[in-house]
């Protein structure tokens, strides 16, 4: 009795084990934030994978692990978007692309998605969605804090005469950021060049991965962002008024002028984040 007991007990740890290890197939993308653990593939008991999604849009990617949750696999873009009942051939890359869905800012609504791996790590998409319906053109302003690099909350441009979009923030920009289009990393916009104010640069994309954009001189104080989506992508970056002059004047002075990090300036700074200006050099600080 003892030894089947034995035998039950290790039957029951073996099959924990195959559990815990069995892979996890899911999809991260622009959808639903990027967020890893959530979105799992239902395996179809036939080699493929299958699961549906109400509202299917921007990019994404397949991602496949064991155990605990991991971006080490990844199946990217092979240079093309996914149509809609076309199958796709995805490519394993690490960091790779992110992949499309075809048509500008197209939403796929009710898309059943269905996975098939292949030998040598190919792997076969295929979206089969109810209907495809056509969104509003976004471009956002993403980066680093105070901005965020989440679609949910980034800033929108807002649309006026032609091709012209503004964002008069409020706030202050200290760090890296770039402009992207229809909430997708794949159409992400940017220069390699540190940004002056009252200066017109040409963007570069869509791509993804690319370079940030970052202040040249700064900090920036309610900074307002003109983009022109013409044939080429431009961005203008000018000061609202007061804020950035009275960086400036504070700035040659030479002793250390703290403000936070909505660009107001604070006398006596203590237990938390702040932008430290002397010398003409914009240092974030955490006291």
């Amino acid at each position: 009795m003892k030894k089947i007991s034995t035998l039950l007990a290790a039957v029951a740890v073996s099959a924990a084990a195959n559990v815990a290890s069995a892979a996890t197939w899911c999809m991260p993308g622009t959808y639903q934030n990027w967020v890893l653990e959530t979105n799992i593939f239902e395996d179809n008991g036939d080699g493929s994978y299958s699961q549906t999604i109400a509202d299917l849009h921007g990019d994404f990617k397949i991602v496949m692990y064991e155990g605990a949750s991991s971006w080490d696999n990844q199946w990217c873009s092979n240079g093309a978007a996914v149509e809609n009942n076309v199958a796709y051939e995805a490519q394993k890359i690490a960091n790779g692309v992110n992949i499309m869905m075809a048509g500008d800012n197209a939403h796929y609504i009710n898309a059943k998605v269905t996975i098939t791996p292949g030998a040598n790590d190919a792997l076969t998409i295929l979206v089969q969605a109810e209907r495809v319906e056509t969104g509003e053109e976004t471009w956002q302003l993403v980066g680093d804090a105070p901005l965020a690099w989440d679609f949910t909350t980034a800033p929108k441009f807002t649309k006026g005469d032609g091709d012209e979009w503004t964002l008069a923030y409020t706030g202050t920009i200290t760090d890296t950021f770039k402009v992207v289009k229809n909430s997708s990393w794949a159409n992400s916009y940017s220069t390699a060049s540190a940004l002056n104010l009252d200066e017109v640069y040409t963007l570069t994309g869509p791509q993804d991965p690319i370079d940030n954009m970052s202040v040249a001189a700064g900090p920036w104080v309610n900074p307002v962002f003109t983009l022109n989506v013409g044939d080429t992508v431009t961005l203008k970056v000018t000061a609202e008024g007061a804020g950035v002059e009275a960086v400036e004047a504070d700035a040659a002075t030479g002793e250390a002028v703290y403000y936070n990090l909505q660009g107001q300036r604070v006398a006596n700074p203590e237990n938390g984040l702040y932008i430290r200006l002397q010398g003409g050099k914009a240092t974030k600080v955490a006291l």
